[in-house]
């Protein structure tokens, strides 16, 4: 079972890391040697639970069960992963609440006050997972917060301020865990079922974290001086929480399961790593409730896929709380370490990569560990200099604009010892390293569409963001075939305010014969000041590939017929085809010279969709052929192993 709420502090830091670029924060590691506690003889004697045995599940849809007070009081539902489809489950006049997805998703235990054989009280019960068949576990009156074993045999939950144990088919009766004068409250089973975890403490804001050894029964306080405000078991069984900053050094905070390693888990982008999510098609995300308005709680996807972070799935003026899903969902590969080894007994080759600028999006870290995961090599993450010193078979960089130049040296250095080196997102001139990337390719393209649409003649505005010198090359390249094009570069730089809609209005007013306007970054003022030409040729622009824009282009035509826009689909499976081009390499195939272009001759080229106001309506009646990356952006999904060999090797 997985629940998520967004804490408050945690919202505000989602929004600070949207709003604003961040650096890392330093990792402090904390080691805590509480002496144990332990528990009675007659708990330790009666805890002993059946060793697991390993079993192959299907993945299934990520199907989620909460709680709503939309039909007047709390009941449980159950909606589809993309939030379709919700069904009252519980469908009972009192309080059922705190679900809890059994594993497999076949049930889902709550907590219910309703009356049974005219007896109330607050106690455990189980349902199939489509409301059928709901049971009443024998546990005592004031249980709270269920929680599934691995194996879903067993189902631990607190009652009085003491943890507890049962069977979930109620056939024996409860076990009490813990009897101590602290209070110990929600429990959750590691993902081996080998201990269990829980708060204790003495007050109601912040706690510590107990963690029981299922084998030895031996009890253990793995943080210390409270801090702690809720814990959850992570995919690869270490333990996320929010912490005390002052405390801990971070507020979303990941450790081991003996209490080491404490460090920083992120924010949005990076705790899905932790607590992952998946969406129907494939994505790794975020589920959480939040209160935003301060009126009603939502349950919310968090991913920079969408548009605007935040994925409504609940939508509705009721509160909805407290998401559970199966923990055998997903397309959930193994779960590797944060090096990505590869779970592969045959390793034939090290690869390793480097993300030395923080580019990676989270849907390229879910490719990589794809294709680590499918071919015999082990993937290990360093920076650029320890990846050459490893001695490492491969190096792919994920790269930037800027860090690529800066990286030169080390490119030049790998590639002088042999070591074949992929750039990523970004283009290197270092014979011997090839690129993935279409990022030049789409620039000469676009600009010259524009330039024909202008007869070669009139004004050109252009913006290169950050004075990028090889965009600025290409430019005044393509330029040299038209020399009856006036050009002016405008100032564009990051962070600043020379990009606007106001801006660009008064540019387009001030300039009778300006004919295109392009910029080297996504600026939807672009557009919104284009759509404003009512009457007359708006210039020329570029559009980016997602649902906003497309159906204002749309919008626009209809208002103005002379409007005119490109965009292209872009590679968006650079990470999964850079693995297998890495493997391929090494493995002896050879670099089709004709599947080569690009500035310097070494990227490799993509075949790409190119859309204008020609057969906008055709493509947009084929966008579900693409997959949404970063901001919502349709891009190419990633080539099969066979089309990677196709496209670029020798036969």
């Amino acid at each position: 079972m997985r629940t998520r709420s967004l804490h408050p502090h945690f919202l505000l830091f989602v929004l600070i890391l949207v709003l604003t670029s961040c650096s890392p924060q330093p990792t402090q590691e904390v080691q805590v040697t509480a002496p144990p506690r332990t528990a009675t003889e007659e708990i330790v004697q009666a805890t002993a639970l059946p060793t697991p045995t390993a079993t192959e599940i299907p993945p299934l849809p990520c199907t989620i069960a909460f709680q709503s007070d939309r039909d007047g009081n709390w009941e449980i539902y159950r909606m589809e992963p993309d939030g379709s489809n919700p069904v009252n489950l519980s469908n009972d006049p009192e309080e059922d609440i705190e679900p809890a997805f059994s594993p497999d998703g076949s049930r889902i235990a709550f907590v219910s006050n309703r009356v049974v054989d005219d007896e109330g009280g607050q106690y455990i019960y189980v349902m199939n997972a489509d409301g059928t068949d709901i049971r009443k576990l024998p546990t005592e009156d004031g249980s709270r917060h269920p929680a599934w074993s691995p194996t879903g045999e067993h189902i631990a939950y607190d009652n009085g301020n003491d943890i507890f144990i049962i069977r979930s088919d109620g056939s024996e009766p409860s076990i009490q865990l813990t009897d101590s004068p602290e209070k110990d409250i929600m429990p959750d089973f590691s993902p081996q079922d080998d201990f269990i975890a829980w708060l204790t403490g003495e007050e109601n804001d912040f706690w510590d974290i107990l963690l029981m050894d299922l084998q030895s029964n031996e009890i253990q306080k793995i943080t210390q001086d409270g801090g702690v405000s809720d814990f959850q078991w992570t995919i690869d069984a270490e333990i996320f929480f929010h912490g005390n900053g002052e405390l801990f050094g971070c507020f979303n905070c990941v450790m081991s399961a003996d209490g080491s390693n404490i460090r920083d888990a992120g924010g949005k982008g990076s705790i899905q790593e932790f607590l992952p999510f998946w969406t129907l098609g494939g994505d790794r995300v975020e589920c959480v409730h939040a209160d935003f308005n301060e009126e009603a709680n939502e349950i919310y996807l968090v991913s920079d896929i969408y548009p605007d972070v935040f994925f409504n799935l609940t939508n509705n003026p009721a509160n909805d709380m407290n998401p559970s899903w199966p923990d055998n969902c997903g397309p959930l590969p193994d779960h590797m370490d944060d090096n990505f080894s590869s779970s592969s007994d045959a390793t034939e080759f090290v690869i390793g990569y480097e993300d030395a600028d923080f580019v990676m999006t989270n849907t390229q870290r879910a490719d990589l560990e794809q294709a680590c995961n499918e071919l015999p090599v082990t993937c290990v993450m360093d920076d650029f200099d320890a990846l050459i010193e490893q001695n490492v078979d491969a190096i792919m960089s994920f790269s930037s604009r800027w860090h690529v130049l800066g990286s030169a040296p080390q490119i030049s250095s790998a590639v002088e010892k042999g070591i074949p080196v992929v750039v990523l997102n970004a283009e290197s001139d270092k014979e011997g390293a090839y690129n993935l990337s279409n990022d030049s390719e789409s620039i000469r393209l676009s600009l010259k569409w524009m330039f024909n649409e202008m007869s070669g003649t009139g004004e050109f505005l252009y913006f290169v963001f950050g004075q990028n010198a090889v965009h600025q090359s290409i430019i005044e390249q393509i330029l040299k075939d038209y020399p009856e094009i006036t050009a002016t570069s405008m100032p564009a730089e990051y962070g600043d305010d020379s990009v606007t809609w106001e801006n660009i209005a008064e540019l387009i007013r001030s300039t009778p014969n300006l004919r295109a306007i392009w910029s080297d970054e996504n600026v939807p003022q672009l557009l919104i000041a284009a759509n404003g030409v009512e009457q007359g040729q708006p210039p020329y622009i570029v559009c980016d590939p997602r649902d906003d824009w497309l159906e204002m282009w749309q919008v626009t035509i209809e208002t103005n017929p002379l409007f005119k826009c490109i965009a292209t689909i872009n590679p968006g499976g650079t990470a999964y085809e850079g693995v297998y081009v890495a493997y391929y390499l090494l493995s002896g195939y050879e670099i089709n010279p004709e599947a080569l272009g690009g500035p310097f001759g070494n990227t490799l080229l993509y075949d790409y969709p190119i859309i204008t106001n020609d057969n906008l309506d055709e493509w947009l009646g084929k966008l579900n052929e693409f997959r949404r990356g970063e901001w919502g952006t349709y891009e190419l999904s990633p080539m099969t192993p066979e089309q990677i060999k196709e496209a670029w090797f020798k036969d």
